[in-house]
């Protein structure tokens, strides 16, 4: 009798081991991938202004083409970021940049595009995704998933942490945070809005918080929001935004 109940306890053991064991994070960000459209992104074209500058996304089979258009003065200035690399033009002259100032507009460039197309990309090689858990904010269910780069093809911003907080039910990132470095280090905190379909591609807007706190775990930092202890830091709107597929 002894030895069946310890049987019993052992493959009872087992049988919860199994079933505890962590949603597969991949499978969850394919299927988040899917519902933003980043399939359709793939070879499309994006077109969106962002904070009175018009930006243009242009993606082939593999091939990328980022562009965005702005005055500075009275000169018409386009930069350009594609497989090549990065280029300024001044009233359609192509200018010379010192190293420091052309990886500073490349990184700006690079980084609207980033956050105005997510998920995009974030199946990639240098990608390094962790579920730690479920979570729910203001009364939802979440998956929580930690968002770390390779140092090799993870770009120069590789150090940079991520969470995402992907809705349950229909795969949405409704929330978001990072962590950066750059003259200061912090926490940034993210609230998807006005949330659209364009063509098959989802896009979103963000309110865009802060803390003054510095926990020592990023992905609390929802309890935060919950409890309404963020201080709101500015708005990121994308407006005139246009997608078509490639024909």
């Amino acid at each position: 009798m002894r030895n069946i109940l310890l049987l019993l306890i052992c493959s009872t053991s087992i049988f919860i081991s199994c079933n505890s064991s962590k949603p597969d994070p991949r499978s969850i960000m394919v299927e988040t991938m899917k519902a933003h459209g980043t399939d359709l992104a793939a070879n499309g074209q994006l077109h969106f202004t962002f904070r009175g500058i018009d930006y243009s996304v242009k993606r082939q089979n593999g091939n990328f083409n980022f562009e965005r258009y702005l005055m500075i003065g009275e000169d018409a200035v386009l930069d350009r970021l594609n497989n090549s690399g990065f280029y300024r033009y001044k009233n359609d002259i192509n200018i010379a940049l010192p190293d420091s100032l052309s990886q500073r507009y490349k990184a700006s460039l690079n980084s609207v595009i980033y956050f105005a197309q997510l998920p995009y990309s974030l199946d990639g090689d240098a990608i390094n995704l962790k579920y730690i858990g479920e979570d729910r904010i203001k009364g939802k269910s979440y998956h929580e998933i930690e968002v770390t780069f390779n140092e090799i093809g993870g770009g120069e911003d590789h150090e940079d942490v991520f969470v995402y907080w992907i809705n349950q039910e229909d795969h949405f990132i409704d929330y978001l945070a990072y962590s950066y470095c750059e003259e200061e280090c912090g926490y940034r905190f993210r609230e998807s809005v006005n949330r659209r379909n364009n063509n098959g591609v989802i896009v979103q807007d963000y309110n865009n918080y802060k803390t003054a706190k510095l926990d020592s775990e990023l992905f609390n930092i929802d309890d935060l929001f919950n409890e309404n202890k963020l201080e709101l830091l500015s708005k990121i709107e994308l407006e005139r935004v246009s997608f078509k597929v490639n024909k």
